[in-house]
Order: C-alpha cells, then structure tokens, then sequence
C-alpha cells in the first residue's frame, strides 16, 4: 500500500508494492536510499505474492554517545580544512500509539506544504514522512529546486548565527555550480529567507530555471545528495558518513516523488521515520562545522523530531 499528497493536490492511494528501477524510462512513484544505490517503483500492476521480510531494528545511539561522536566530528572539522561540513545524523525511538493511517492523516492535515506521504511494503517494510525540501520539481520546462539549510526554533525571534549562515551558503553555492554545469537556462535565485515548517524554521534559497522534463530528473540524479544532508564536499562528506555513521541511512534523505516525461516531482526524504510493530524509528540529522555545539546540535535533533512527534 502506498499514499501520498503533494502541497495543493488530492491525496493519492495505490495498492502494489515496490521493485527495483532499472531504466529511466519509469513513470511514476520513486524512492531512493541515502546514496542512491537502490532505487525502486511503485508497481500497481504488480499481482505477485511477495514473502514478507523481517524488518530490522535500526542502531539507536545514546544522548552520550552522540555527544562524543559529535565531538569528534567537529575537532575533524577544525584539523582537516578540506572538510567544511558534515550532516551527522541519529535515529530516535519512541512507542507508535496510533496507527501508521492515522498518523498520515495528522501529518497532511497539520502540514499542508510538505510533501506527505506513508507506505507499507513486504521487502521495504512501513515508512512515513512530511518533507519541506524540494530536489527538483516542475513542468512545461520550468523547474524548480531548493537549499533549505540552517535551523532554528519557530519561536525564536534572535536573528540568523553566522554557523546557520554558512551552512546555507555551502549548499546553496553547490546547486548554483551544479545547475551551471547542466546548462540549464535563465537561472533564477531567490533567498537566503527565513521559512517555517511547523515547529522549526529554515534558511532557504529558491532556485528556478527552463529546460525539459527528461533532463530534470538527470539534474535530480545529479544535485543528489545536497550538501543539505551530506556535507561539503559531497564526496568526501558522504563517504564520512557511510565509513563512521552507525546505523543505514535507509531511505533517510534520499529521493522520493513521482517522475513523468511531463513533469518531475520530487523531494529529499526528511522528517521521515521508520514503523516496526509498535515502535518508530525518526531518522534526525544536523550539519556540523567547526563552530558547532554538541549540546545545540542535539536540541536541533530532538526540534526535528516534533514534526511528527507532535502529532502522535
């Protein structure tokens, strides 16, 4: 079973289940993991009996153990100068009360601009979530994609920190490289500007530009992932994770959206959480520089976790 709704548009239901993409001549729902190894389809067609996998526990690091790895991250951060950012992430888990349905119900009506959307599938197992970032959306060839970096409490009124700053920098000076190099054309940028997305707020940058459908959801492939949720540089920041994180990212902060030869929807998996049984996994990251505070980037986790928390 799959749903999802989009900002604006009816809720979509399908049932099928998920197969691995092999072409890119797919149209419809996709879901990548963190980096981009596996990507699947939904395939409502599909009539086949799929045993069911036994879904894993994901690792769940202690407040201790995230504080000293933290530390760590940022005593790299102030050595090794080509390193200038790294989006730590943890999984928080805490008992489901309500069931999966209800809890997408909650999320779209409470988030009415994120995309929104719940699955449960034999191999893929039950993933929920409410994501503000969009990679690459669009049509008639104009598209559009942002850098939504820097956070905060909704309720704080104190202006922008410079650490907030540079990490909105970093990513939004990667997707105007990127895009440059994809020779996309009449480029647009619009921000830095302040956002919300319910109990948080954001730094964002709003990028537009014309070219086709096809070579949308190349530039999709290619911005993925952002320095919004790897780093800077992406390659080495990525490979830092995968080497040092303790726990698969899964599809945390990967693709996921609908893609046509008309028109490409999609967004970074964020504020997403995984559904074991009567357990849920939040998947919770954070950009570190070398000015980061263990403490603060812990309280910027347990801010993120209140999108769906909030509503169980």
């Amino acid at each position: 079973m799959l749903q999802y709704r989009f900002p604006g548009k009816e809720t979509v239901i399908k049932k099928g289940g998920f197969k691995p993409l092999l072409n890119d001549d797919y149209e419809g729902f996709i879901i990548s993991d963190f980096n981009q190894l596996n990507t699947y389809f939904f395939d409502s067609e599909s009539t086949e009996d799929i045993p069911k996998y036994e879904q894993v526990k994901p690792f769940v690091a202690s407040k201790n153990e995230y504080l000293q790895q933290s530390k760590e991250i940022i005593r790299i951060l102030s050595s090794d100068h080509s390193l200038k950012k790294i989006v730590f992430s943890r999984i928080k888990e805490v008992a489901l009360t309500i069931s999966g349905q209800t809890l997408f119900e909650r999320l779209s009506k409470a988030y009415p601009s994120a995309f929104v959307y719940h699955f449960q599938d034999p191999k893929l197992g039950e993933w929920i979530g409410a994501s503000p970032e969009i990679l690459v959306r669009g049509k008639d060839g104009v598209f559009e994609s942002m850098a939504l970096a820097g956070t905060k409490k909704a309720s704080d009124t104190m202006d922008w920190g410079e650490k907030e700053k540079e990490e909105q920098a970093f990513v939004s000076q990667y997707l105007a490289e990127r895009l440059q190099q994809q020779n996309v054309q009449n480029m647009y940028v619009d921000g830095p500007k302040t956002v919300l997305a319910g109990p948080i707020a954001h730094l964002r940058t709003d990028f537009k530009w014309d070219s086709n459908s096809k070579t949308a959801w190349e530039i999709a492939k290619d911005l993925h992932p952002t320095p919004a949720v790897s780093g800077t540089p992406v390659t080495e920041a990525t490979d830092w994770i995968l080497s040092n994180e303790k726990h698969e990212r899964s599809f945390y902060a990967g693709m996921i959206g609908e893609i046509s030869s008309m028109e490409i929807n999609t967004y970074v998996n964020l504020r997403c959480a995984q559904i074991i049984n009567d357990r849920i996994y939040l998947y919770l990251g954070g950009g570190f520089t070398a000015d980061s505070i263990p403490e603060k980037e812990w309280e910027e986790t347990e801010n993120k976790s209140k999108t769906l928390l909030d509503l169980l």
